[in-house]
Parts: structure tokens; sequence; C-alpha cells
């Protein structure tokens, strides 16, 4: 039988369920969470993970402290959907308004969640490995393994996000999709390639990558941006009458954004082009990294550090309800416009992410 109305409690223990049901790199980082509340913008200090040194025993052991080091993390990732509802909606089932509203808006902020954390894996990462031109092994991954055998990275802990391009490269390797080289069937028949050289893999795909069909053939540029804007400048952009293709896309201080028109460089610079969403912060000339290609990342779980706290409650908190379990909170609000006489729900989460060890962060690119 439907509800009289959904409450905001229900809504947000719906809307957690369905959040963390559509994370994929969120489960795989170091995390960071208390029940607290902060406000956008807020900076605050989390633990890293402790280091110790294992000493001679000459008779006599030397204490060492729990020094776990802290880092700042500032809470300015703030993830919003904001839905028009109709009261017959409000009166439907559970299920039924979950399945129309509630998985929807959760799958894209786990889907910007997940860019997100893959965004800054690959902007912070100490090593990049440029994908072999030969597919007929696995050098590639190979080669990851190595970068974290070097820099003493655990053994435990290690995870490779493939694009799907490189999944699929790999897993018609013979080493892999050979029952006779491999020694079973589970990358021919289910697509999984398992672990490799070390590695947990999972296919993402929110790997960062160009959408063009053709992608541009500017190779490094500059950006100027006005916080709120849905446009850039670019500047110093090589080669000097290079190209920017819709679809394509760039990282800058942890964050992608996609260029969603062309642009030709006149003398290294294109005035005014169109980006996917408003940026995040005023830019003056800063370097990016320009994606043209597909991106996967190696990383150690303590190599990056997703930190979640939750929002406050707004005024008139009868109208709205946080829900939070296992590391994650989802805030659900009901407003009421007077001026187009309609109602919405509003469903937001706040954030922060930061590296913690660039050893522990490899790209592989290409």
């Amino acid at each position: 039988m439907p509800n009289t109305i959904l409450t905001p409690q229900i809504i947000a223990n719906e809307a957690l369920m369905v959040l963390e049901a559509n994370l994929t790199m969120a489960g795989l980082v170091h995390r960071d969470y208390s029940d607290e509340f902060v406000n956008v913008g807020d900076t605050i200090t989390v633990r890293k993970p402790a280091k110790f040194v294992a000493q001679n025993f000459t008779g006599k052991v030397n204490v060492q402290d729990i020094t776990e080091g802290s880092i700042p993390v500032k809470m300015d990732r703030h993830r919003d959907v904001t839905v028009h509802v109709t009261s017959k909606q409000m009166t439907l089932d559970i299920k039924d308004f979950s399945s129309q509203v509630v998985a929807p808006a959760m799958q894209a902020i786990a889907q910007a969640i997940d860019v997100d954390l893959l965004a800054v894996g690959i902007e912070k990462a100490g090593k990049t490995v440029t994908s072999d031109t030969a597919a007929t092994d696995l050098k590639d991954i190979a080669n990851l393994g190595k970068a974290f055998d070097l820099n003493k990275a655990p053994a435990a802990g290690r995870r490779l996000a493939l694009h799907p391009t490189h999944k699929y490269r790999y897993a018609v390797t013979d080493n892999l999709s050979k029952v006779s080289f491999a020694g079973d069937s589970q990358t021919l028949r289910e697509a999984e390639l398992g672990k490799v050289y070390g590695f947990d893999t999972f296919m993402s795909q929110n790997c960062p990558d160009t959408c063009a069909e053709t992608p541009g053939t500017a190779k490094t540029a500059k950006v100027t941006a006005t916080k709120g804007a849905a446009k850039v400048s670019l500047s110093s952009v090589t080669a000097a009458t290079a190209t920017i293709k819709a679809g394509d896309a760039f990282l800058v201080d942890g964050y992608m954004y996609r260029f969603m028109a062309d642009g030709t460089a006149a003398s290294g610079a294109i005035t005014d082009i169109a980006i996917d969403q408003p940026i995040h912060k005023d830019f003056d000339a800063v370097d990016v990294i320009l994606v043209k290609e597909p991106n996967s990342l190696a990383f150690h779980r303590n190599g990056i550090a997703l930190v979640t706290r939750n929002l406050e409650l707004p005024m008139g908190a009868a109208k709205a309800a946080i829900a939070s379990a296992n590391g994650l909170g989802v805030r659900v609000v009901y407003d009421y416009d007077s001026e187009t006489k309609t109602d919405a729900v509003s469903f937001d989460i706040i954030y922060g992410i930061t590296e913690l060890d660039n050893n522990l962060l490899a790209k592989l690119q290409g």
C-alpha cells in the first residue's frame, strides 16, 4: 500500500543505500569519517596511517611512538542534485519513488565522487607508464607493479582501476584469455581480469578519457577561469595553432572538466571555450593536464583519501534529514518555490579528497 507521503528521512535512508551500491572507487581508498557537522569550505585535519621501522633487537627494545601524522583537508566538494517533484510522486511507494527519482540522483553523485577520486589520483600520480604499442603481453601492468615494488609499497591493498579500453586490451591477451595460459576461463567467460601482477583489478567507466571521435592536437595548456563560469580561456597552448575538440577534457586542482565546443588556438590562445559545468574556483594561467586518451589508475589504499562529513541541517529541519552509515552521509531537503508553485527535493553530500603518498599512485595512459 502506498505511503501517505514520503518523509525526508525515508528518502535519505533510501538515497544512502543506493549511493553505496553505486560507488566503486570510494570503497577502495583510505576513508576518514566522523559524524560531526561541517560547512562547505571548512578545513579539517585527518590522520594518516602510521609508519614504523623494524629495528634490531640487541637486548633492549627501542619503543616507538605511534606517530600517525596528519594532513589538512578542505571540505570543498559539495555535490547536489535537486529535482522538481509532484504531489503524486510524493505519495508513491518508496520502491517506485526510488526507481524514478532517488536512484538516478544517487547514480549521478556516485559518478561525481568516483570521477573526483580518479582525477586526483591521476593528477598527483608519482609515476606514469605509457601504454606499450603491442597488446600481446601485460608489460604495462608489470611496469606499474615494478614501480610499486621499487617504492616499497605494501603488497596487500594494491588496486588497479582500468579504463574499459585498457581492460579489454589486456583481456584478449593469451596470458589471460586462453585457459592453457591462465589456468581458468574467468577472463574469457566473464571479462574479469582478477589479480594481475599483484593488483586487484577493477573496471571503471569513470576513468578519464576524451569523448571526441578524434581528439584535438593540443599537448599542453594553461587555464584562466572565473569561479562559477561554465567557460575557460586557454593560453600557452602547444602547438601555437593546436586544436581542442568537444569531448576532450582537462584536469585541474583535482577536478575534471570537459570541453563542450571545438577550439583552434591563435598564437597559443583560445578565448572563452565552453565547459560542461561551472568551474569551482578562480584560475589565472595555471597548468592543466589535457585528457585526450584513456587513463587508468594504479594505487594503494593508503595513497589517496576520501574524507566525508555530514552537512548541517538547514533552518526548518522538519523538512530535512540526514542518513549516515559506513562513512557516508546524504542530506535530503524538501523545498517549495512560491513563484513557480512547485515542490523540489534536494540531495547533497560534502567531501574532501587528498593524496596521502604520491609514491603509492601511478597512472597508465595511452
